[in-house]
């Protein structure tokens, strides 16, 4: 499977379905995952998090958006919302 085209987040035993590609909003998860003061900022303030990285604007709206304790909840709105912008 193209890692481009779907992104699995494997966290604890918590496992995401493949979210469909969108390369800013996989890359902003993968380095959620991968780096834990970024994680922190994402989590309690995620318009600030984001503004160093240059986003798409409709990126940046869906992920600036989700307010989520953990990085598991975070993808999982990261991922209905997505899906509501696809109907």
């Amino acid at each position: 499977m193209n890692p481009d085209r779907f992104l699995t987040i494997t966290m604890r035993s918590t496992t995401m379905k493949p979210i469909p590609n969108r390369p800013a909003i996989s890359n902003v998860l993968i380095k959620a995952s991968a780096n834990v003061a970024f994680r922190a900022r994402l989590l309690t303030a995620p318009k600030d998090a984001l503004a160093e990285l240059n986003l798409p604007p409709e990126d940046a709206e869906i992920l600036g958006s989700v307010q989520a304790r953990t990085l598991p909840e975070y993808a999982r709105q990261v991922k209905v919302r997505l899906m509501a912008h696809q109907l």
